[in-house]
């Protein structure tokens, strides 16, 4: 065989590798896709936006920050802190989310496993699991 009959070998079989590569990662990407992690967090805060009023403002809270993190992992938790509120922002919208204590509702979107306390004035309305929970202004 000579070299250019080799050369074109090794291309038709590259191109047949690689087809194949292409046919697989097609055939997997409604699996995949499926689990994005929008439509996780749609799934999460379902039960929360049932619990919502149908528009208007609410209060957010976080999970807070570590305390004596380095610099470099304090950037990476306000980061990731940003991540977790526009994704709970975009899932419970037309209510809209604010960082703030200043309203009758608070959505508590903290790590699964962990349940910070209520903040002053406010009592637990809902748990809803997985890190997520409703506080209500307490009644004077």
């Amino acid at each position: 065989m000579t070299r250019s009959g080799v050369a074109l070998l090794l291309v038709l079989l590259y191109a047949g590798v690689s087809t194949v590569r292409w046919v697989r990662r097609a055939a997997a990407w409604p699996a995949a896709s499926a689990q994005d992690e929008i439509t996780a967090y749609e799934s999460r805060f379902k039960l929360l936006r049932a619990a919502l009023p149908s528009g208007g403002v609410v209060g957010y809270l976080g999970h807070p920050e570590p305390t004596g993190a380095t610099p470099q992992d304090s950037n990476a938790a306000a980061l990731l802190h940003f991540r977790r509120y526009l994704l709970a922002q975009y899932s419970l919208a037309p209510v809209l989310l604010i960082e703030s204590t200043d309203h009758e509702l608070i959505v508590g979107n903290f790590y699964p496993g962990s349940s910070p306390p209520a903040p002053p004035g406010f009592r637990l309305f809902r748990d809803f699991g997985d890190g997520l929970v409703l506080f209500r202004r307490a009644a004077s």
